[in-house]
């Protein structure tokens, strides 16, 4: 029985070897061997081929992301520092230390997380959660009560109302449940609105306790669980004396209670129906959309905001009737043939991804019916009109510039698409000899 070369002491035969190694070992082996031995050397030369013609489609591919980067303006530093705005806001919104400790640790503020740099993103940041900046805006730490400084010193309220101003000031965060916290939070409150209108209260003292008379006047007025609602002459008589021994304006507080009478504070809600997920998106208006079974065309809102097309039936709908997750999709101008319904607009069309096969993926969109229930879309394409030219080219970018920040993951697609389709496509060794291990 000959040996197996494969497991010979004698056969010190490497793929990875130089050819006149290889030929000199041959001459030792019998004709089993060679045969085998030859039959490896030429899968490898077919390997080596295909890994060649690999790296020269990863090359081009490379090449056309740097070009549609720089097309788009998109630059893999903004890229990376908006994942990582991004992941904070997540972790901020859950336990706020942690997510202002990440932006730190990772240098996102120039000058390294001082309070006054803490303060802006908390206020600018439309996506963090108004009870996670209340909590943040609470705690009891050095740092906490340096960020709350200057938090409210980002708020002018110079030539506003009392009411305005506080009005201003509970809606950019949520007031947490603490006495002491809350306590803090308008003293501080006060002591700005005293520093923006000097001359209205004799002494910040005077604006604090005013602040949280306002704050319990609103929920006695506006509670259902408390009985006794305060009429004006309570409301004033409550209020004497409380300006460093000095009553505060009877003008200011019958305007005060006026206000609050016919306008209850609006407290932020993170709960409150689905307006915050659409606040504050890259791009929003109305379009026409190709659906339903006789393909019509009807007018839906349409938002784009991190990275999903919503659509709505009118503007002011809450919750959208379809979504559309943008990794994936393609977006392109289309041409509809002349004698189609529709024919001679402005069209752009969503695609998903090539399936390797010459053909797309289905877009993995979801919609509601009829019956109101939301159900998987499995559309092909997306078909939308634009009024103009240049609402086309609008929309066309945003929507590119959304999609394109995925172009990794067009790339490994295609990539592995690549991959099995070579090894599908190499062919068999003439004469393989088979050998039994």
């Amino acid at each position: 029985m000959m040996a197996d070369p494969r497991s010979s002491p004698n056969s010190t035969l490497d793929p990875e070897g130089s050819e006149d190694d290889e030929d000199a070992i041959l001459s030792t082996l019998d004709d089993h061997a060679v045969a085998f031995f030859k039959q490896l050397r030429r899968k490898k030369q077919q390997c080596n081929e295909a890994i060649r013609q690999l790296k020269e489609q990863l090359g081009e591919c490379e090449v056309k992301i740097s070009e549609e980067k720089e097309r788009l303006g998109i630059d893999d530093a903004d890229s990376e520092r908006k994942a990582l705005l991004n992941e904070a806001v997540q972790k901020f919104n859950d336990k706020p230390k942690k997510g202002i400790q990440l932006l730190i640790q990772n240098n996102f503020f120039p000058d390294k997380g001082t309070p006054a740099e803490i303060a802006q993103f908390l206020l600018d940041n439309n996506d963090l959660a108004k009870a996670a900046i209340g909590e943040y805006l609470g705690d009891f730490a050095e740092l906490n009560l340096q960020v709350l400084k200057e938090f409210v010193a980002l708020h002018n309220f110079t030539n506003q109302t009392f009411d305005q101003s506080l009005r201003a000031y509970l809606w950019s965060f949520r007031l947490p449940g603490e006495s002491q916290k809350i306590d803090r939070m308008m003293e501080t409150f006060a002591i700005r609105f005293c520093e923006c209108n000097p001359g209205i209260f004799h002494h910040t003292d005077g604006g604090y306790v005013l602040a949280f008379a306002t704050i319990m006047l609103n929920t006695s007025l506006h509670n259902p669980s408390v009985a006794h609602k305060p009429s004006l002459e309570e409301f004033v008589s409550m209020n004497r004396g409380i300006d460093d021994g000095h009553d505060v304006p009877r003008t200011l507080l019958e305007e005060l209670y006026h206000s609050i009478a016919t306008s209850p504070f609006k407290i932020p809600d993170d709960d409150d129906g689905l307006s915050l997920l659409f606040f504050n998106p890259e791009k929003e208006g109305y379009l026409r959309k190709e659906g339903g079974a006789k393909k019509t065309w009807k007018a839906r809102w349409v938002v784009l905001k991190d990275k999903c097309l919503y659509y709505f039936k009118h503007q002011e709908d809450e919750s959208p009737c379809g979504i559309i997750p943008l990794p994936g999709v393609q977006a392109r101008r289309l041409e509809l043939s002349k004698g189609k319904k529709g024919a001679g607009g402005f069209y752009f069309e969503l695609v998903g991804e090539d399936d390797g096969r010459g053909g797309t993926r289905a877009i993995k969109g979801c919609k509601t019916n009829s019956k109101g229930m939301v159900v998987p879309g499995n559309h092909q394409r997306y078909l939308f009109r634009c009024e103009d030219e240049a609402n086309l080219t609008e929309w066309l970018n945003v929507i590119q510039a959304a999609t394109a920040q995925q172009l990794f993951h067009v790339f490994q697609s295609k990539r592995a698409a690549l991959v099995e389709q070579h090894q599908h496509a190499l062919p068999p060794v003439e004469g393989e000899v088979e050998v039994s291990v």
